[in-house]
């Protein structure tokens, strides 16, 4: 039997990224004792109650018949509230569309912005489903890498040289993942004034912003011009522990509405009322959850820096955004694949390869930061060891 050449763009390195995750999780079903430090979610932790009792409460009062396309209508105001309050931009409910998730978000607007034969540039390293997502459409990726030694900051001239007659969108991730850079307000500036000036779309995925504190926030959506090309999208996944809720949305130009809700009309036909409900009052009345992540992540991470310092031959990379640190394993004699399967097998540390995160991603090991500090401390622990033995067998 023959598939379509759909089939093949959605496979690739960003899903064999996750073998040694899915075994993890296998294991720790098996009852194996396995430290998870491979996915961005807090397992340990649940969504706050009042949410919970928030989604009950309209489950009860009968709140789960079909809803409206695009997202109940007090959704998308609590959503552009809240993106005001994040990036200053005032936009109106209209100019909104709620999703699945920031992942069905980021798939829909792909799907409505590009077709074959289009460019699409990713600053790298990127999101592990970005190449999928974006070359879904048929459009040709085209990766533009961030350097280490400059913190991954995105270099809008080296952007803008990638540019060409061909190029319809830009895809920025910021606090990105996995690397955790914030692109600083004068990059964002100057590459949103050129996406206008040349007519270009600039989708920024900003799902890990509100763990940010408020003063370090940086949206490509307050940048002069970005009314006419910046498309946010963004989730209550992170910033108020509801990744299995799936909400995420977008929120842009009023003329990207109307082919988005006719995709939704096709694909999901409206979300359940009662999570649409949950997640107005998060974004209505809790303003606490995203902080208290975000502190545990900037905690957590120093504890691990803290233990990493004595192991030979390993360097870190642990910006202050985001849920990750980044170990760069070149210098250990291993691949990425070859060491988080190794630590898996011999320690009972999941963490995750970071080859289908782009090129610049080889040898690079995403560490989350989403457990316990007892647990980040026995991983970091079996994490030296395992790169002493990687030293000592030289």
């Amino acid at each position: 039997m023959k598939f379509s050449s759909l089939a093949d763009r959605i496979g690739g390195e960003g899903v064999d990224a996750w073998e040694v995750h899915y075994d993890a999780l296998a294991r720790v079903d098996a009852g194996d004792e396995v430290i998870v430090l491979s996915v961005g979610q807090e397992l340990e932790k649940l969504t706050p109650d009042p949410i919970v009792d928030s989604a009950v409460a309209s489950l009860r009062a009968g709140r789960h018949h079909y809803t409206p396309v695009n997202g109940n209508e007090n959704l998308r105001q609590a959503i552009v509230e809240r993106h005001l309050r994040n990036t200053g931009q005032s936009v109106s409910a209209d100019q909104c569309v709620v999703f699945a998730g920031a992942q069905n978000a980021l798939f829909s607007v792909a799907q409505v912005l590009l077709e074959s034969g289009d460019e699409v540039i990713l600053s790298e390293p990127y999101y592990t489903t970005y190449p999928a997502t974006f070359s879904a459409t048929g459009a040709h990726l085209v990766s533009v890498p961030t350097r280490a030694e400059h913190g991954f900051q995105i270099d809008p001239d080296a952007i803008l040289a990638a540019v060409t007659p061909r190029t319809r969108a830009i895809v920025i991730n910021s606090p990105n993942n996995p690397v955790g850079a914030v692109y600083e307000r004068q990059r964002l500036d100057t590459l949103v004034r050129e996406c206008a000036r040349r007519d270009i779309w600039l989708i920024s995925d900003e799902v890990y912003q509100e763990l940010l504190p408020e003063n370090e926030r940086c949206s490509a959506a307050s940048a002069p011009g970005a009314d006419k090309v910046v498309v946010t999208v963004s989730s209550v996944s992170k910033s108020h522990r509801m990744t299995g809720w799936r909400i995420g949305w977008v929120v842009g130009p009023e003329i990207l509405v109307t082919p988005l809700y006719n995709l939704c009309m096709c694909m999901a036909y409206g979300l359940p009322q009662f999570t649409m409900d949950a997640a107005v009052t998060a974004l209505r009345d809790d303003f606490e959850t995203a902080l208290d992540v975000g502190e545990s992540m900037n905690r957590r991470r120093d504890i691990m820096l803290t233990h990493l310092e004595s192991a030979p031959g390993l360097s870190v990379h642990a910006a202050v955004g985001g849920m990750f640190v980044v170990l760069d394993v070149r210098d250990l004699g291993v691949s990425s694949q070859q060491f988080a399967r190794q630590l898996l097998d011999r320690y009972d540390v999941a963490v995750l390869p970071c080859d289908g995160f782009g090129s610049t991603g080889s040898g690079l090991i995403r560490v989350s930061l989403c457990t316990t500090d007892e647990q980040i401390v026995v991983a970091s622990v079996r994490i030296v060891e395992y790169v002493k033995s990687l030293r000592a067998s030289d």
